[in-house]
């Protein structure tokens, strides 16, 4: 019984550590998606919208909404005084005059978040434009003050100097990453800084490889790096004279059966190497350091 309580945490150990590896790759993959879209897309061409001169379309969202505030029903409050006076009768009923005052006021409802119309939403290199069957909004990036995102409606707000109410887009918590990642590259077009915005999806990128949770089998050993790597990782090649672990047939069949991946270095060189499934590559999680003297 023992046995088996010890098997089963160690079963869910195993689980738990390959769910985090998972988590964090496809976190990995996206970032490091975001980094080739922000290094190599310039925007778009669009038949469904007119595009002035040097501008281009960055993201288009169908079926979003246009939220705008609209006041809900108001009701009057407040009192009257005054005294009832009998004043005759007709057929039988008593009729009666009224002398007094009311006093009050009309209380307005308050205001309310309402979808006004349903569009596809546009992001230029130069505004953002709602188009709806009713409604058509336009934000140009010059007039632009700010905007706010909600990720948990699935909704940005944008305040322009020409337009005393704000413009809300609801397009839905599906998209918000991509929404807001696109407008920030149309907007580092605009400005000039997608050098900038390279980097720090760069920085971010490096940080997340650095985070990478340990893996729950046993790295491989003994292949020889490649300074010629391209999986993504800096190419190092080993000090000269240094010498390269040995595999056993025993090693080797565990080594033919491992999955690509990173894993700690065995030559400690930097905290993880990439192993592509074959042998061991040269690219590493972080620079090698310099040798000491």
């Amino acid at each position: 019984m023992w046995k088996k309580r010890k098997a089963k945490q160690a079963d869910k150990a195993l689980e738990a550590k390959e769910d985090a590896i998972a988590r964090w790759q496809a976190e990995r993959d996206a970032v490091a998606e975001l980094v080739t879209v922000a290094r190599s897309f310039d925007g778009e061409g669009s038949a469904e919208i007119m595009l002035g001169p040097g501008e281009a379309l960055f993201c288009k969202v169908i079926a979003a909404a246009l939220i705008e505030e609209r006041r809900g029903a108001g009701h009057f409050q407040g009192s009257s005084q005054g005294v009832s006076i009998p004043v005759g009768k007709i057929g039988g009923q008593s009729i009666r005059y009224r002398v007094g005052a009311n006093k009050g006021t009309f209380v307005q409802g308050a205001p309310v978040a309402t979808a006004i119309d349903t569009g596809s939403f546009f992001i230029t290199n130069k505004r953002v434009i709602f188009q709806g069957a009713n409604q058509t909004r336009e934000c140009l990036f010059s007039k632009l003050i700010g905007f706010q995102h909600d990720d948990v409606a699935g909704s940005t707000t944008f305040s322009v100097s020409n337009r005393q109410k704000p413009t809300t887009v609801l397009y839905g918590t599906s998209v918000a990453g991509v929404f807001g990642f696109r407008l920030d590259l149309a907007l580092a077009h605009y400005r000039g800084t997608v050098d900038d915005l390279v980097s720090q999806l760069q920085a971010d990128l490096t940080q997340l490889e650095q985070e990478r949770p340990a893996d729950p089998i046993d790295a491989p050993m003994g292949a020889v790096p490649h300074a010629d790597d391209q999986s993504g990782g800096t190419a190092v090649q080993l000090p000269e004279g240094s010498e390269q672990p040995s595999l056993s047939s025993e090693s080797q069949t565990e080594t033919a059966t491992t999955p690509a991946g990173w894993y700690d270095d065995p030559w400690s060189q930097a905290p993880l190497r990439w192993w592509d499934g074959t042998t061991w590559t040269g690219s590493v999680s972080e620079p090698l350091a310099p040798p000491q003297s």
